[in-house]
């Protein structure tokens, strides 16, 4: 099952980049939490095949002790909505990873929802952002063991680049996000 996993993957990523449609990002994160850091990095590629409803989706993670990956199929029945449905693989005793996406925007707004379970259990994140010019979006995001706070978005329009920082509570202890993501 793994080598059919990563074969199935592989595609989806291959075929992703044959469309010229797509939102590809790379996100480089630190987060906070006490007096820990934990280094991170992922990777959320998004599109749409020319003239139809249908597309992929792939998500990958890595930090210093786990990682995932998992893509799969995306429809959108309007221009502003999109979600999809993907499996994939992570470290764990249980490596079978089912993942979903669920993206909501239109103008200055978006909403971006990833929702998983699997091996290591049930995670989700999501962030609502309003954009208040070309260069900051402010609001707020939600993600499980992280908490929840507000987000801000600084974007450096003459390059492919966002900074981004999320001040999130959980069960009275303050995690901070500060992120670097490319916008490819």
């Amino acid at each position: 099952m793994n080598y059919c996993m990563k074969r199935l993957l592989f595609f989806i990523f291959t075929i992703s980049f044959i469309y010229s449609k797509s939102n590809f990002q790379i996100e480089i994160k630190n987060l906070f939490t006490g007096s820990k850091t934990l280094h991170a990095a992922n990777v959320l590629m998004m599109n749409s095949f020319e003239g139809k409803k249908y597309g992929t989706f792939a998500w990958a993670y890595k930090n210093d002790s786990w990682s995932e990956v998992y893509g799969g199929l995306t429809y959108m029945p309007i221009p502003y909505f999109q979600f999809g449905a993907g499996l994939g693989l992570e470290d764990a005793n249980n490596p079978l990873r089912l993942g979903s996406m669920i993206w909501i925007g239109k103008d200055n707004w978006y909403l971006l929802s990833l929702l998983e379970d699997g091996g290591s259990g049930k995670w989700h994140q999501i962030n609502a952002i309003y954009r208040l010019n070309q260069y900051l979006g402010i609001g707020l995001m939600k993600e499980r063991y992280t908490g929840f706070g507000p987000k801000f978005e600084l974007t450096i329009p003459s390059l492919p680049t966002q900074l981004w920082f999320s001040f999130l509570n959980l069960s009275d202890n303050q995690n901070v996000y500060f992120t670097i993501k490319f916008l490819l």
